[in-house]
């Protein structure tokens, strides 16, 4: 299996949304690395398609309510690390991160929710011009909108542009 890095022509396609199961992300994107394609998981490596510089936002599902609290840079070099999972040394991704900076005001699911058909109509739009997985972070219909069931996700530069207007920050896009 492979990824389709749809925005490999597109330099403006700089950004990514980590989930951690714990809320903390730590100083570097670690993710297993696929062995075979028992072990491919899309979403494990797309730590490998980060490149230094881009915008990295953090999914907090530890928030009383869960949103996008915080966003930071990809510092790099990619490399690779080897951890001890269940007695099996298994090849990780790991990617650099700087610090994460805490939004001022978190974006909330209840939020999304409200700009859902917004968001829906940027991933429609992404899908339609592209074949093969785009890899969004969020899954549903605008009343059901949730985040993707994964580690590592990519954000359309139209998202994060949609996100800023509406929720007040500001990114160079």
């Amino acid at each position: 299996m492979t990824i389709n890095d749809w925005w490999r022509e597109h330099p403006e396609e700089r950004y990514w949304m980590i989930a951690p199961s714990r809320g903390l992300v730590g100083d570097a994107l670690s993710a297993p690395k696929a062995a075979d394609d028992r072990r491919f998981e899309w979403s494990h490596e797309l730590v490998g398609f980060t490149e230094p510089g881009d915008t990295l936002f953090v999914w907090d599902r530890t928030l009383p309510v869960p949103g996008i609290a915080a966003w930071g840079r990809v510092l790099g070099p990619l490399g690779e690390e080897t951890r001890d999972r269940h007695g099996d040394d298994l090849p990780h991704w790991r990617m650099p991160i700087s610090d994460t900076l805490r939004l001022a005001s978190p974006i909330t699911l209840p939020s999304l929710r409200r700009v859902g058909n917004e968001i829906v109509t940027v991933r429609n739009r992404v899908e339609g011009l592209t074949e093969g997985p785009v890899y969004f972070p969020f899954i549903g219909s605008a009343g059901t909108l949730a985040p993707a069931p994964a580690y590592l996700t990519k954000v359309p530069r139209d998202l994060v542009a949609l996100l800023s207007s509406r929720f007040g920050f500001e990114f160079a896009l």
